[in-house]
């Protein structure tokens, strides 16, 4: 991400790249469209008990295979939630990069900026816990009205991390430093869990 337009004060980059990132979920759902946004009733469930999506440069990484009944489908809700210390040891234990000095989180990522051609590496962690709702995309990234499933037919959704939405302030224009997280860490909150999106394929 080249640093555009006017600088804000302090920030001394000239780009930041993003090579990995996870994100801790506790369940994903589709949502059917014959409901409204406070009706759960047709909801369908893609992954349930928590799980964590990983986004890096080694290629696509399988979450689950299931069956989803036929139907048509506007929306998919995720629930993001910080692991729980005991009840998601397992999953703790081979994603250590989610606990640190006792404290829990549901999103790291790991990357550098640039500087003159100097490389500075950099993590970011997040505790944010919120419930989303996101509409699909097609490979153009354009919001899709609805998808339609029917029987013995194959979908791909793909889940894709958009760093470009993380490290920017609420104008969607001025880029922050990642490594300035004691003026960011809210911002970073704010931002992490609404820069995922589903693409349906």
């Amino acid at each position: 991400m080249p640093v555009k337009g006017a600088t804000p004060s302090g920030i001394d980059i000239d780009s930041i790249v993003i090579t990995n990132a996870i994100v801790f979920v506790s369940d994903v759902k589709l949502h059917s469209d014959v409901d409204s946004l406070e009706n759960d009733e047709h909801d369908q469930a893609i992954k349930t008990g928590p799980f964590v999506l990983v986004f890096d440069s080694s290629g696509t990484h399988v979450v689950t295979d299931v069956t989803i009944p036929p139907g048509t489908y506007d929306r998919v809700k995720f629930e993001f939630h910080k692991p729980d210390k005991n009840a998601d040891a397992v999953l703790l234990s081979e994603f250590p990069e989610l606990e640190n000095g006792g404290q829990t989180y549901t999103v790291w990522i790991y990357g550098y900026t640039f500087k003159a051609g100097i490389r500075t590496s950099f993590s970011v962690q997040s505790s944010a816990s919120k419930n989303v709702t996101v509409r699909f995309e097609d490979r153009d990234f354009h919001d899709k009205d609805r998808i339609v499933l029917n029987a013995n037919t194959l979908a791909t959704l793909a889940f894709e991390l958009d760093p470009r939405i993380v490290f920017h302030l609420s104008d969607g224009i001025t880029l922050f430093d990642p490594r300035d997280l004691f003026d960011h860490q809210k911002d970073v909150d704010d931002n992490v869990l609404i820069a995922i999106r589903v693409v349906n394929f």
